[in-house]
């Protein structure tokens, strides 16, 4: 396992390393560090781009099973509040364990959450005065354990968990008066907590609250937990902010409350406690936890959960490479494999989407899943689940399905299982084309009206107001494109007209061949020709995607380099080239092929490129359509090394939910899906000499897709490419990975080296 420092002992680690992962079920946890991510970014693009909390990946040392429902991490920061994570890695106190709902690598917040503090001596309650100091030296995180010392207290603290539950074990360095304290995070001064202890039990609720839409209103649920103890109390009570109330059982409704179990501790005692965790209530809690932790062992949970790492690690097999770049890719696989989130219990139960606060039940197995930041897991970071977890993938999908189907509308960006419109696009219809394409179990008849009803009709009144429907629809269906006249106030991000209307053209090109599939000839042939709407808002004297008045003109307060309130996170220059859906068409806007390489070339050599944000991500990946897939791969692991580092830095901004991370994992296997829904993987090549992907054959029949490239590195690059043995261009087809094989990297006179 990594103790994750600054100065990470590369030395040490390449011991651990040399065997490179020569089978598959060997341990791979062992190369995460969840630490990565946890610090400000020292991303040299970021630098010059990344503004406030762009700076920060906003990861956490989450401890969970993947794709878990609470994830257990060191809380540093005491907040529910928006863009402030429960971790920094500069932070020299710690004030507790959470059992955190934060969307990993986001500035969204934490929700339904309560945090655990052991402490000894007086009852200090606040959580700057109970914190304490730790050391990162003594510090020892992985996906399946986190522990540190408490130092204030002489107390150290273990944890690990499973998709519901928490398991913690306190062990005491001296004898003292210790307490447990249990606190509902809520910011609202709403939280609930009851102690029982002939059970030896402490449970309560968290209420959730939304924000983007109905900014502060309930969103018709709580995060529920219930706290068992190995050993009777010595004493116990409720606390008041500052106030002891003492054998006092409950309390509610007031902020900075909650409460706590007292033992009087002997030098090298031990305290267990689990934690059970539900979005439906605190019996489901009891349940989800009874389910998944039935006994008091911590070394058995602990064990099982890093089987449950190292089988999901191992779809992705690796030979070769530097020592770091094992740290970084099996970290980055950690990240992308975090979220969405499991919401439904043991039993199938969960709340009902968009607060209407009924609990729904899955009978067949299937999990429901919430927290979808689809603007940004739509290009890489779902795809890469289709391919590592096509199981979990499949349900991803349907539950998006069942939202649609409890709001009336298919939502654009559903977090805490709620209606927004925090970011722009149509991106629930971007993921359910791509797998429908891809040919996953969608019921196509269930999601389609739905789907098309995003594409074809406009949201309006209250329904608008929360969050349903595309934004700004009645200017896109009338003109083809979102005029600056339409400020599109009921959205969190206002404006960003252009943005919007390539991400549609984007979306509806997709739905298209949906609609073709499906056999909605006439919906297909609408479709398409809207997906050719990124046309409307390219201007060709400027060569870029610009903002546009209803009367045809365009905006005056044109720079290429700056921020434009017509786009989304980034500047003219970016945003010119998300035309994913056709590029070529795109190449014919901007001119002849030496002006595309020269525009391309200027992104990158005037370092404009920003790899800390997504809509940049596809851009290195461009020149293969020039037909020079070499300058692909050189510009693809230019960023691997530069943008990415084995520290806590080490991520270039945002993670956001994993997708920054995904970027890392496709470039480093070698393939980059540019272009969701068409079915093809543009190619660059390999860090590794040997990449096996070890596919789930109820999803993949041919179980097994090898790449490999003698001399792979992290600079070299390959001009010939052959699937199978036989010579292809730079792109893999969906098609030709399921059904297995093997891609080989080559060159046909020496090495283009760099």
């Amino acid at each position: 396992m990594i103790k994750p420092t600054t100065s990470l002992p590369l030395v040490v680690t390449a011991l651990f390393l040399l065997f490179a992962c020569q089978k598959k079920n060997e341990n791979l946890i062992q190369y995460v560090n969840p630490m990565i991510g946890t610090g400000q970014s020292t991303s040299p693009g970021g630098a010059r781009h990344n503004q406030h909390s762009e700076s920060w990946s906003q990861t956490t040392p989450a401890v969970s099973t993947p794709f878990g429902m609470t994830q257990w991490t060191p809380q540093t920061r005491d907040t529910e509040y928006k863009c402030v994570s429960p971790y920094y890695y500069g932070a020299k106190e710690i004030q507790g364990f959470r059992g955190s709902h934060w969307l990993g690598g986001s500035c969204t917040q934490d929700y339904g959450s309560f945090t655990i503090m052991p402490i000894t001596g007086y009852l200090r309650t606040f959580a700057n005065e109970r914190s304490s100091h730790y050391s990162h030296e003594g510090e020892t995180s992985t996906p399946a354990y986190y522990s540190c010392l408490l130092q204030e207290y002489l107390t150290f603290v273990e944890m690990t968990g499973t998709a519901r539950s928490g398991f913690f074990r306190f062990s005491y360095l001296k004898e003292e008066q210790a307490h447990i304290l249990i606190t509902p995070n809520s910011d609202e001064g709403q939280g609930y907590i009851k102690i029982d202890p002939e059970k030896q039990e402490i449970y309560g609720y968290n209420p959730v609250h939304r924000i983007y839409q109905g900014w502060g209103q309930p969103a018709g649920f709580s995060g529920y937990f219930v706290v068992k103890f190995n050993r009777p109390f010595n004493d116990f009570g409720c606390y008041f902010q500052m106030e002891n109330l003492e054998k006092q059982t409950e309390i509610s409704g007031k902020t900075d409350i909650g409460a706590y179990a007292s033992y009087k501790t002997k030098k090298n005692d031990i305290i267990l406690a689990k934690v059970g965790t539900s979005f439906t209530s605190i019996e489901a809690a009891r349940a989800n936890l009874e389910a998944e932790i039935p006994h008091w062992d911590f070394e058995k949970t602990k064990s099982e959960t890093e089987q449950i790492w190292n089988k999901s690690l191992s779809a992705v097999q690796l030979k070769g490479g530097k020592p770091e770049d094992y740290t970084k890719f099996y970290t980055a696989l950690y990240h992308s494999m975090l979220f969405p989130r499991t919401f439904s219990d043991v039993d199938g139960s969960y709340p009902a989407f968009d607060g209407n606060k009924n609990i729904q039940k899955i009978e067949d197995g299937h999990v429901y899943y919430d927290d979808f930041s689809l603007w940004d897991t739509h290009r890489a970071q779902l795809p890469l689940v289709s391919l590592v977890a096509p199981e979990r993938y499949e349900d991803m999908m349907k539950s998006l399905v069942l939202k649609a189907e409890q709001g009336g509308w298919m939502p654009i960006f559903p977090m805490w299982n709620s209606y927004t419109s925090a970011m722009i696009g149509d991106h629930a219809n971007t993921a359910l084309g791509d797998a429908y394409l891809k040919g996953f179990d969608i019921d196509i008849d269930r999601a389609w009206p739905y789907m098309r009803k995003n594409a074809f009709e406009i949201s309006e009144g209250d329904d608008y107001i929360n969050g349903k429907g595309r934004r700004a629809m009645k200017y896109y269906l009338e003109n083809g494109y979102i005029p600056l006249e339409d400020s599109v106030k009921d959205a969190f991000h206002q404006n960003e007209q252009t943005s919007r209307t390539l991400e549609y053209a984007m979306t509806d090109d997709i739905l298209s061949k949906v609609a073709r599939k499906y056999g909605k000839t006439e919906d297909a042939e609408i479709l398409a020709k809207r997906g050719r709407n990124y046309q409307l808002v390219f201007d060709n004297e400027t060569k870029s995607m610009r903002g546009r008045h209803l009367d045809g003109t365009w905006s005056s307060n044109y720079n290429p380099t700056a921020r434009a309130s017509y786009l989304t996170e980034g500047t003219p220059m970016h945003h010119l080239w998300f035309v994913p859906q056709d590029i070529p068409g795109l190449f014919e806007l901007i001119g002849d092929k030496n002006e595309v390489r020269s525009r391309l070339d200027e992104l990158f050599d005037t370092g404009e490129y920003w790899h800390a944000n997504e809509p940049c991500h596809h851009i290195p990946y461009l020149y293969n359509y020039l037909g020079d897939p070499v300058e692909t791969q050189r510009k693809v692991k230019h960023i691997l090394e530069t943008e990415y580092t084995p520290y806590d830095g080490g991520i270039p901004g945002n993670d956001d939910s994993g997708q920054t991370s995904a970027w890392y994992v496709c470039s480093a296997i070698g393939f980059y899906p540019v272009a969701t829904g068409n079915g093809e993987y543009q190619l660059s090549s390999p860090i590794f000499s040997e990449v096996t992907l070890h596919l789930n054959p109820d999803y993949y029949p041919g179980k097994k897709f090898s790449i490999k490239a003698d001399g792979a590195n992290a600079t070299n690059t390959f001009n010939r490419v052959e699937l199978n043995g036989k010579e292809i261009r730079f792109v893999l087809n969906h098609e030709d990975l399921k059904k297995g094989g093997k891609l080989e990297f080559s060159n046909t006179e020496k090495p283009s080296n760099q």
